[in-house]
């Protein structure tokens, strides 16, 4: 692979970086974590594919022996550590242990400077790592990347720009990329047996365990990230694969859909109106058109003092009302005790909410969404149809089979559609 001239260097990446060529340049995602772009030459390998390379701090084998003594030390000394409750006390702790087990180079030799043969005489031991500060730096990173945060996939998660992460056994992970489109990663799985541990640990994790018996599974990542994972070989012919739709940590507001042109000023008002007055509405689209998006976008133009009630599959549902019941399935290998959207929307009308919000009909759920509409409870949910005569057609047949009848307790549906702008 030939890189010629010296990569340009980008902070935040603007969308115009589309239009550099040769396609050579580096942005950070997150301190210490840095993205290189390439395109290579169309007579050179991969020619005509871009490429997208996670740059973070690799350890040298000397540091690697460090890492592992380190970790070893930190699990014998875990069960004294104070608790915690949430991910970033964790972290917090970890980051402390770690400068207390190590000591920088420069404060060792003044210690031996200071005391000679003093820890001999008295019998000390002190067991901690002389490192450098970089070194420190490096371990840190590392250590608190695999143990806390998402392993091999740190670089990837943490890159904003992206939008669906695909990875397909042990082949190199690709990216839909918001600004260069499908890209190819240099991070890989190298062994089965890893890729097999990780998204063992990665759905225990998040609460959705998976297995030979359960190879199917949807859940969110600790950062809204939705995943989706297929683990059986005979299931999955190529190895076990996943797919991560990566969203914003902020809440895109209404005004922002406004500018990207995904919905006009007017439209955006009759919506304010629709929602004020306790209409009903779907929110429609194809597979990635920005429905979820649009739907937390338009979700402040309810009334703040009201009560919501969302129920989902996955959470991905933003409310910032103050009095919101979150519900979500559960599920359980005893039929008693799995949670479907079925039974979560039952308890709705018995909870008296001004808004019922699904995140996603998809089966017999659609029929009880209509029934909520009927009994006077105002529904927003998000629909996998292009078009009415679509949706209307989803909805009539299995295996949802709403009476074609009850579609005036429909307000008003909002349809999204993927389109490519000119250059792509």
């Amino acid at each position: 692979m030939r890189y010629g001239s010296r990569p340009i260097y980008y902070g935040p990446l603007d969308r115009d970086a589309k239009k550099e060529r040769p396609l050579n340049l580096i942005y950070v995602t997150r301190e210490p974590i840095f993205v290189h772009i390439y395109e290579p030459p169309a007579d050179d390998d991969g020619g005509g594919t871009i490429l997208w390379f996670g740059l973070e701090p690799q350890l040298t084998e000397e540091e690697e022996n460090i890492r592992r003594e380190l970790v070893e030390t930190l699990l014998q000394e875990a069960p004294t550590a104070p608790s915690f409750t949430t991910d970033n006390e964790f972290e917090n702790i970890l980051q402390q242990m770690i400068e207390r087990y190590t000591i920088l180079d420069t404060e060792a030799r003044n210690i031996v400077r200071r005391q000679g043969r003093l820890w001999e005489m008295v019998g000390m031991d002190d067991k901690r790592l002389t490192v450098t500060q970089a070194q420190r730096e490096r371990l840190s990173y590392v250590v608190i990347r695999d143990l806390i945060r998402n392993g091999p996939l740190e670089p990837l998660l943490s890159d904003e720009m992206l939008e669906d992460i695909h990875s397909v056994g042990l082949k190199h992970i690709h990216m839909d990329h918001k600004v260069f489109g499908m890209v190819t990663s240099n991070i890989r799985f190298r062994e089965r047996e890893l890729l097999s541990r990780y998204l063992r640990a990665m759905s225990e994790r998040i609460g959705r365990p998976v297995s030979d018996n359960k190879p199917i599974i949807d859940g969110v990542l600790l950062d809204g990230s939705r995943i989706n994972i297929i683990f059986s070989d005979d299931v999955s012919m190529l190895g076990p694969s996943f797919t991560i739709r990566k969203f914003a940590e902020e809440t895109i507001s209404v005004i922002q859909l406004i500018k990207w042109g995904t919905m006009s000023a007017q439209q955006a008002a009759y919506i304010w109106i629709c929602l004020e007055y306790g209409m009903s509405v779907l929110v429609s689209g194809e597979t990635a058109s920005g429905k979820t998006t649009t739907l937390n976008a338009i979700l402040p133009f309810i009334d703040h003092n009201v009560k919501i009630y969302s129920a989902e599959d996955t959470p991905e549902v933003k409310v910032r009302h103050k009095i919101w019941q979150r519900l979500v399935t559960r599920d359980a290998k005893n039929e008693d005790s799995r949670v479907e959207m079925f039974d979560l929307l039952k308890a709705a009308l018995r909870s008296r909410p001004r808004y019922i919000i699904i995140g996603e009909i998809r089966g017999v759920e659609g029929a009880t969404a209509f029934q909520a509409m009927q009994t006077g409870h105002p529904v927003i949910a998000t629909f996998h149809a292009s078009s009415i005569v679509k949706m209307i057609q989803r909805f009539t047949g299995d295996p949802i089979n709403v009476p074609i009848r009850f579609f005036d307790n429909l307000n008003f549906a909002i349809f999204q559609e993927v389109v490519e702008a000119p250059g792509g």
